[in-house]
């Protein structure tokens, strides 16, 4: 008898050398990263991991600078609700984060934590792909958060003929617009009402967490939707919400949530591995 009968068993994609990434939010059961940007890390060959990471609203701000320290952790992905209140934590902001003053992707460096917002760029780029014509659109966005934020930015840079933004929170939307305003003063930007009629637009975009925890839940109090209407949710789980099945029923250009992270992995994965 060798004894390899009584040897632990193995997987062959973590070990003692793997580099850690997480991605933090509050809830956290819904987050698709951890094997969307694992399967990049593993398909380029780099020995990575990205894990799910439930940090609670009330303990955020205590807990975070220690998940920050952890010596062989290289990278963070933030989701709601923490991607405003991350980018303080940060030595410095890229581009798009200058502009939001919020997060999606953390990346260590050799002179300390950068944070950069990649829902902006990750939204376009899936409207493009489904052949969504974002410049001269007539464009809806409900939520005005960090991601909202930043896929208004995103969108502003596209050049739309109009963009709406609609949020619960009415000063949080006047915000947004205000930014938006003044980074592109040509742009036609504005707060709106939730009872604005979606028809009269040509893309409609949910970038707020409703749907996430209720898919019966609609960001908009309508029980229809235009067919000629692009509709988007950034959702991604449950994968259909109650808007997207609407729009779905209607006959819409529906894009999903994961469609938005798919069209960003690899330039997170950039961005996470660049030191």
């Amino acid at each position: 008898m060798t004894g390899d009968q009584f040897a632990p068993q193995s997987v062959d994609y973590i070990s003692g050398k793997t580099r850690l990434f997480a991605i933090v939010g509050d809830p956290i059961a819904q987050v698709r990263s951890p094997e969307f940007v694992t399967h990049e890390f593993v398909k380029r060959g780099i020995d990575a991991i990205v894990l799910p990471m439930h940090l609670t609203v009330d303990r955020f701000d205590d807990l975070f600078p220690a998940v920050m320290a952890i010596e062989n952790l290289d990278g963070l992905i933030i989701t709601v609700p923490f991607k405003k209140r991350a980018a303080p934590f940060m030595r410095r902001l890229g581009p798009q984060a200058q502009i939001t003053r919020t997060v999606s992707v953390l990346s260590k460096r050799r002179d300390g934590w950068i944070g950069e917002m990649f829902d902006g760029l990750g939204c376009v780029a899936a409207l493009r792909r489904r052949g969504v014509q974002v410049a001269s659109a007539r464009i809806m966005l409900l939520g005005a958060g960090g991601a909202g934020a930043a896929i208004a930015v995103a969108l502003a840079s596209q050049r739309p003929k109009s963009l709406r933004i609609v949020d619960p929170d009415v000063s949080r939307a006047a915000a947004a617009a205000h930014m938006i305003a003044q980074a592109f003063p040509e742009l036609d930007v504005a707060a709106a009402a939730a009872s604005l009629d979606p028809d009269l637009f040509d893309v409609l975009i949910n970038a707020s967490p409703v749907g996430m925890l209720d898919s019966d839940a609609c960001p908009l109090p309508i029980d229809r939707i235009s067919p000629h209407l692009a509709v988007m949710d950034i959702v991604m789980m449950p994968d259909e919400t109650r808007l997207l099945r609407m729009a779905t029923a209607a006959g819409c250009n529906v894009i999903y949530g994961r469609e938005m992270l798919g069209s960003q992995v690899s330039a997170v994965v950039d961005f996470l591995t660049t030191k």
